[in-house]
């Protein structure tokens, strides 16, 4: 019988050129309908400043994240995870944090691309499966990520 995970895990990074990304962890609440809903609005807040979300976001919580939507950090710190993009697939390096691939999920904003990427976590390279593209204002197209649908 399936049982679905207690809470759903990302890791929120950045990567402002090809090669290496830098990211945190996101303990819960991590799908695309719910997640990625929050990351699209931040980044919508912050009128196209994508180093002032950074800054926010990731480079300010090496500690991770609880639950990123309600700003709770990890009360116990996990730390920065890595990896690479080369604009096609995407690596988590395990060696950078072992809890990178415990998460279910990557999102990864391209800052020289103005993109935001899902992927799902795997071992091995990962394609995108959801973008979204910020103008210089901000706003996203299109408006949201797939969603995530449960495993029946």
């Amino acid at each position: 019988m399936y049982r679905p995970p207690v809470s759903t895990r990302a890791i929120i990074a950045y990567q402002r050129t090809e090669g290496p990304w830098t990211g945190v962890f996101n303990d819960a609440n991590s799908k695309t309908q719910e997640l990625g809903r929050v990351l699209i609005r931040r980044i919508a807040s912050k009128k196209g400043d994508l180093d002032a979300f950074v800054q926010e976001a990731i480079d300010s919580c090496p500690e991770g994240w609880a639950l990123f939507e309600k700003n709770e950090r990890c009360s116990d710190p996990v730390g920065v995870m890595a990896g690479t993009f080369d604009g096609l697939t995407a690596t988590v390096d395990a060696a950078s944090n072992p809890v990178a691939l415990d998460t279910q999920y990557l999102y990864l904003l391209h800052v020289g691309k103005r993109r935001l990427f899902v992927f799902e976590v795997k071992n091995a390279p990962m394609r995108p499966f959801g973008m979204v593209t910020f103008d210089a204002a901000g706003k996203a197209k299109p408006t949201k990520l797939p969603p995530i649908e449960e495993p029946t």
